[in-house]
């Protein structure tokens, strides 16, 4: 069974309103008896190029001050 889309008006499937939109599973016979009002979904199954994600990812180092930078603006008198 293939996938079809609703289109311009609801429709009376497997004894429920699908609304224009809904996504139904139909027979090739059953679309072409709507053929009208029903539209092929083409499959989209996703190719390892898409449904790879590469993050990257930044890690920062926290700033840490010792105590001369404190006391002396970062300098040391060695003492």
């Amino acid at each position: 069974m293939a996938k079809y889309k609703v289109k311009n008006t609801n429709i009376l499937h497997d004894g429920k309103t699908r609304g224009e939109g809904s996504i139904i599973e139909l027979t090739d016979l059953q679309a072409k008896k709507l053929e009208g009002y029903v539209e092929l979904v083409k499959d989209k199954t996703p190719t390892k190029q898409t449904t790879e994600k590469t993050t990257k990812t930044e890690t920062k180092k926290p700033d840490v001050k010792t105590k001369s930078e404190d006391k002396d603006g970062g300098e040391s008198n060695g003492k």
